[in-house]
């Protein structure tokens, strides 16, 4: 799979994480704040355009990503920590977590091989 592909499939996933926990606000009557996921959306689209047009190479751009996903995981396990969460929130935050982890150790796994 190419670094494109891998990138466009986070990118959809993160639109599925971000409405499962918008509808899980939601039902507690709640309006969700989207900062979080539209900052890691923009922040994959960067990492598309520096690979376009920032003449960098393979390695800096999953360098760049894998410094990404760590954000990512770090505002997961922060939620997970925090207490907050519980029931149906918990499990789904569990859920998406695991697959966080999974695709920031394939980026990470690309990075190491990449020249």
């Amino acid at each position: 799979m190419l670094v494109k592909e891998i990138f466009q499939k986070y990118s959809g996933q993160s639109r599925k994480f971000s409405q499962e926990l918008t509808q899980i606000v939601a039902e507690h009557g709640e309006k969700a704040e989207t900062g979080t996921s539209v900052g890691g959306s923009l922040h994959r689209a960067w990492i598309d355009v520096k690979g376009l047009f920032g003449g960098t190479d393979r390695k800096s751009i999953l360098e760049e990503a894998e410094r990404g996903e760590d954000v990512i995981k770090k505002a997961y396990k922060d939620a997970i920590e925090s207490g907050y969460l519980s029931g149906k929130a918990l499990d789904v935050v569990n859920s998406q977590q695991s697959e966080i982890v999974a695709e920031h150790n394939t980026i990470r796994d690309l990075r190491d091989v990449a020249k």
